[in-house]
């Protein structure tokens, strides 16, 4: 056999365990790696590991994450940390065990990369392990494209723009319907009187006292 002396020389002793005193939060590398956790917003990956540092080896299942709890730990709004529950659910990673209810009693929540141990309490119609591997990216919309034209297109000569406007003009000449005047609405056009303009009248204050005066200086010459 070989001593320990000699496993030590050879290199072949396993190292010894490293311990802590201090307890620690675990997310699986699987869990980490995952399309779905790439897909999170960094509120949703807060709350997430805000949900491990919860877990023993007995309470998934029962993990709460109420805002008074949340908030010390970065988490700035309500609104905030219900965006955060709602990505984490939609991408598998956690499932609402219990919803809130009266006497300020708050929901609670299970990570899905582990099994429930103590089920007592919960709802677990909708319960899947390992719900995160069935997410799938949703499809993002086509960015706009840009209708603006480019300075060689919109670079037109001015015969070509002529041509281009009487081209217009002639297809709405073509799509024009002129109907043909019968002989009785000829006729009763005809028929109408033309219109007589009034001669302007002359017979004004001014005129008649000239006149009037004219006449009198006359008949004092004769007299």
């Amino acid at each position: 056999m070989i001593d320990r002396a000699e496993q030590q020389r050879r290199g072949s002793q396993t190292p010894r365990r490293t311990s802590t005193k201090h307890p620690y939060a675990a997310i699986e590398h699987r869990v980490i790696d995952s399309p779905a956790y790439a897909g999170l917003k960094p509120s949703a990956k807060v709350l997430l590991l805000l949900l491990a540092r919860q877990l023993t080896r007995s309470n998934n299942g029962h993990l709460q994450a109420t805002f008074e709890w949340c908030k010390r730990y970065g988490i700035g709004s309500e609104h905030t940390l219900k965006d955060a529950i709602a990505e984490l659910i939609a991408h598998g990673f956690i499932y609402r065990t219990k919803s809130h209810g009266a006497n300020r009693v708050w929901a609670t929540y299970a990570v899905t990369w582990l099994p429930i141990p103590d089920k007592g309490g919960l709802f677990l119609d909708g319960w899947k392990q390992l719900a995160w591997r069935d997410w799938l990216p949703t499809e993002k919309k086509a960015p706009r494209k840009n209708c603006r034209a480019t300075p060689a297109e919109s670079a037109v000569s001015p015969l070509t723009f002529r041509q281009k406007v009487q081209e217009v003009r002639g297809q709405k000449l073509q799509g024009m319907n002129l109907m043909p005047c019968s002989s009785d609405v000829q006729a009763s056009i005809r028929s109408v009187p033309a219109r007589q303009t009034r001669s302007p009248s002359y017979a004004t204050t001014q005129l008649i006292r000239r006149q009037t005066t004219a006449d009198r200086g006359q008949l004092r010459v004769m007299h």
